[in-house]
């Protein structure tokens, strides 16, 4: 007996994924389910007539989309839904058949879809794509484990990352699972944005969510993926909610990478179909509602943006830790190298202090930012590191390393031109640490309640005058440290509980 070819095993995988596709979605759908057939064949034309058929009686954009899924294996975009929809009102059930079936080739053909199972859930699916695939963990990614990590162990959630052709979500790998849910287990450095091989990733099962509800934990990658999550939100049934974190690159778009103000912009399209964004801040929220009413010129009611303020909360420091200060003052900031960080401004007012005398040192902690090959800040240091100026940078520093700095800095230093939150300035604080920050905003909002010093960032001399008052004036600091200790605490588990509320309300 002549043994298979290989073209021939790999089509009947493929007859098979999709049998196991179209009967999924015909049990999540139909109260009356074709019968199996253990044919993967008669099974799949089972499936998809009475699909078809339930559409054909109940026309509907859900439907449609949830076919174009499981057949193409990706996310249809919204041009694709509204062509079916379109030949729902001028072709016969024969007609409308070939319909799915020429759209969904397409489909899988130009934007790669994936042989693979799939699984229809009605429950919440939480999008964690680059915590998951990425040792990467500057802001957003904190706030995104510290929620994940909470709600898989108390909520019914799918965690899931995109495809690697973003052509659908995907169940985690337990690699990916341990990176996004159990990071603070460990005391790992961020490396950057190198995905690591993951060969499990390729074999996991699509998420498709049928009337679900898709939470976006971070802000997705700016390409295929907002278009089909718009398409999602829009036209699937489900509904689309997330952490709204700022909108620096629109409103401050001349100091930050030329080109992501429009991939941005790609990720608006996405969120003006959402249902509710949680605001980090005020003035997050105040950003992203600004967004939300201008969608009134395309008609749309846009999301519905509420504040959900993250917390302040943060470790407890280890038993025999040094609380006193140093005896040379020694001034941290914390964050990326990026120019809306405003370092420059930082380094300067320091190389003036140093000329004029003051003794204190000043460290950096933060990976490079896009503009390394040419950014004045890595420039300036540089130089005053070849002069033995007491300056450090410090990158691929862990969890449990970045608290100690904290803790024992005499004071932290972030002037930022710009922040959704300024979460640094917050866990400073709730470490007992003074901060020089910035007077409006987001910083501005943190600091009214104590602790901070604040200055105008875009002033080189108030920049200047605060740094001198701080690394200067050791009873500013004890008082400042006295407000910092009064300020009331909320945890992160108080974080996750109020967004799941406000994203999700009753949901299991």
């Amino acid at each position: 007996m002549t043994a298979p070819t290989t073209e021939a095993v790999a089509e009947a995988r493929t007859r098979a994924l999709l049998a196991q596709r179209l009967r999924a979605g015909a049990e999540a759908v139909l109260a009356d389910a074709p019968a199996p057939d253990p044919d993967p064949a008669r099974d799949a034309d089972a499936c998809l007539t009475a699909l078809v058929a339930e559409l054909v009686r109940e026309p509907g954009a859900e439907l449609i989309w949830l076919l174009l899924t499981l057949l193409a294996g990706a996310y249809p975009s919204a041009d694709d839904v509204r062509d079916v929809r379109r030949a729902l009102d001028l072709e016969d059930v024969q007609g409308v058949t070939l319909r799915l079936l020429d759209r969904a080739h397409d489909l899988a053909t130009a934007r790669r879809g994936h042989d693979r199972e799939a699984v229809v859930t009605s429950g919440v699916v939480v999008d964690v794509d680059m915590c998951a695939r990425f040792d990467f963990h500057n802001g957003i990614q904190r706030v995104a484990r510290e929620v994940a990590r909470r709600w898989a162990v108390d909520r019914e959630v799918t965690f899931v990352a995109w495809t690697e052709t973003a052509a659908a979500l995907r169940t985690l790998t337990d690699r990916e699972a341990d990176r996004a849910l159990r990071w603070r287990d460990s005391d790992r450095a961020a490396t950057g944005l190198v995905e690591e091989e993951d060969a499990d990733a390729a074999a996991r099962p699509l998420v498709v969510p049928w009337r679900a509800r898709v939470v976006l934990l971070e802000v997705p990658l700016p390409d295929v993926r907002c278009s089909r999550l718009a398409a999602l939100a829009e036209l699937s049934g489900s509904t689309l909610d997330g952490i709204g974190y700022d909108a620096i690159p629109l409103i401050s778009a001349d100091i930050r990478p030329l080109g992501e103000p429009n991939g941005f912009v790609t990720y608006l399209t996405a969120v003006k179909h959402a249902r509710r964004v949680a605001g980090i801040s005020a003035s997050a929220a105040e950003e992203f509602r600004g967004f939300a009413h201008a969608l009134a010129a395309q008609g749309l009611p846009g999301p519905d943006v509420v504040e959900v303020t993250l917390p302040t909360s943060v470790p407890d420091a280890p038993a025999g830790e040094p609380r006193t200060e140093p005896a040379r003052p020694f001034v941290l900031s914390v964050g990326r190298l990026e120019p809306h960080k405003n370092h420059a401004a930082l380094l300067q007012a320091a190389e003036r202090l140093w000329d004029e005398g003051a003794d204190f040192e000043l460290c950096l902690v933060g990976g490079p930012g896009w503009d390394l090959d040419d950014s004045p800040a890595v420039a300036t240091i540089r130089r005053l590191e070849r002069a033995g100026r007491p300056v450090t940078w410090r990158r691929g520093v862990g969890d449990q390393e970045m608290w100690r700095l904290i803790r024992t800095a005499s004071c932290t230093a972030f002037v930022s031109l710009h922040e959704g939150y300024g979460l640094p300035v917050a866990e400073s604080l709730a470490c007992g640490t003074p901060v020089l920050t910035t007077r409006y905003g987001s910083q501005g909002q943190i600091a009214a309640a104590g602790g901070c010093l604040t200055v105008d960032p875009r002033d080189d001399d108030d920049v200047l005058a605060g740094l001198r008052r701080m690394v200067t004036d050791a009873d500013l600091r004890a008082r400042l440290r006295a407000e910092a200790a009064a300020r009331p605490a909320q945890t992160w588990d108080h974080y996750a509980r109020e967004l799941w509320a406000t994203l999700l309300g009753g949901a299991a």
